[in-house]
């Protein structure tokens, strides 16, 4: 235990001004506000806007997210939109996103990749002695693009038996991009991609 702990939290009460109420007067806005801004702890929750930090206490109660600039404030109640845990899948197998705004539900590809775009994707597999694996993968995805080998850009590292490839794929929309990850999947050489 920390000598001086309870005066410790005596002091941060001390530190910041009560609100008002029936026994305490209510603060003045100009210089009251500033120092409970001042001594207020801000974290930015993975990009969702300024929220104040919470106990884990407060945890079990809806979270309100106030983000800059922004009249309207977001209360989380329930399981969330996009849940990374159970994502959903439509008929055909693919991972659902559903728009943070509208709840409108589409395939991930088509919801947040803007066409047509150069899209990036590592794929690993196993290379031969004559280290065939990363132009055998350029070609596949030039072919599946419909376009020319020399507008594949890509690189690659060798590592033991394994060669990654990183290939910019120009896609003109999210069918071809998922043509595209099939198209790699049916080579038997390739292990991993992302």
């Amino acid at each position: 235990m920390c000598p001086n702990s309870a005066e410790d939290d005596e002091n941060d009460e001390d530190a910041l001004p009560l609100s008002g109420s029936f026994f305490n007067e209510v603060p003045s806005a100009a210089s009251d506000s500033k120092d409970i801004l001042k001594n207020t702890k801000l974290s930015t929750g993975g990009g969702q806007g300024f929220s104040k930090t919470t106990s884990t206490t407060e945890l079990t109660s809806p979270s309100i997210i106030q983000t800059p600039g922004d009249d309207k404030s977001f209360v989380g109640i329930g399981k969330p939109l996009n849940d990374i845990q159970n994502p959903e899948y439509d008929e055909n197998g693919y991972t659902l996103y559903a728009d943070e705004t509208t709840g409108e539900k589409k395939r991930v590809f088509e919801a947040l990749v803007e066409y047509p775009s150069l899209f990036k994707i590592k794929i690993v597999g196993a290379d031969d002695e004559e280290e065939t694996f990363a132009p055998e993968i350029v070609e596949l995805v030039a072919k599946s693009c419909g376009v020319d080998k020399s507008m594949v850009k890509n690189s690659k590292r060798k590592n033991g038996k394994w060669t990654s490839v990183t290939v910019s794929a120009p896609v003109q929309n999210a069918d071809m991009l998922y043509a595209l990850y099939e198209t790699i999947d049916q080579n038997p050489r390739v292990k991993f991609k992302f």
